[in-house]
């Protein structure tokens, strides 16, 4: 199938726009653009690497409208955002090597450990106990989920609502706008990377964004109006669903 065709575009198109809504508002939406890219033609690694262009207008999108209201701490931001952005260096140039089958895998377990956590302990996500992470682990963290990102990205948001709501005792509102943050500017370093390696296919990648602005855009919005436990819903359905499909792709 041609990338270029126009029943391949709208359907990358579309699928960017479900992908930015739930990226925005819960997570795993590369769970859903990753196949499809692999569907219409493209090689796994390059689909990983072709989807972080979306992943980084979608989000920088989200920035807009959270920056416009005021929703951003951009000191503490920066706290998050720079031991990620070292981490996704690490696991993009680590990505470029690796092999179709380690992503799987890896993808797998991960979203799976996150849907286990979210059927155990529900209430951590909406009210967070005890002592919050110390600095050193906290920057840990972030550094680990930040190879991951780099290195595959699928279902990373669950790991930094995680860190952050769970380890970092934010509520889920405010841990879904450090997350967007957080990821808009590891992408930036890590799509780099890919792309100087000639991985990106830049014909379905700017077909994704379009469509995930849009997605990111509606987000967004939902997103600060919307009420915790609704969004938690989200995420647990997004992480089984998520799950149970990397898992039946990754060991068969």
């Amino acid at each position: 199938m041609e990338i270029n065709t126009t029943l391949t575009l709208l359907l990358t198109m579309l699928t960017g726009t479900v992908a930015g809504f739930l990226n925005v508002t819960a997570g795993g939406g590369s769970i859903l653009t990753l196949p499809i890219l692999n569907f219409i033609g493209l090689d796994l690694g390059v689909a990983n690497a072709t989807n972080r262009v979306s992943i980084l207008f979608q989000n920088l999108s989200a920035i807009r409208h959270y920056n416009q209201n005021g929703k951003i701490d951009w000191k503490e931001a920066a706290d998050y955002i720079l031991p990620a952005i070292a981490g996704a260096v690490f696991g993009t140039l680590s990505a470029v090597y690796m092999p179709a089958k380690v992503f799987r895998i890896i993808a797998a377990i991960s979203i799976f450990s996150m849907g286990i956590l979210l059927i155990a302990k529900p209430k951590m996500w909406d009210a967070p106990q005890g002592d919050p992470l110390s600095p050193p682990k906290r920057t840990a963290a972030l550094f680990l989920v930040g190879i991951y990102g780099g290195f595959l990205q699928a279902g990373v948001g669950f790991l930094l609502i995680w860190v952050i709501s769970g380890g970092c005792k934010k509520n889920l509102r405010e841990a879904n706008v450090l997350k967007i943050t957080i990821v808009a500017f590891y992408t930036m370093a890590s799509l780099a990377l890919f792309a100087s390696f000639g991985m990106v296919n830049w014909t379905a990648a700017f077909a994704l964004a379009f469509g995930s602005i849009i997605g990111g855009n509606a987000g967004a919005r939902f997103n600060l109006s919307a009420d915790h436990r609704f969004i938690r819903w989200i995420l647990t359905a997004v992480v089984l669903i998520s799950s149970v499909k990397m898992m039946m792709d990754a060991f068969r």
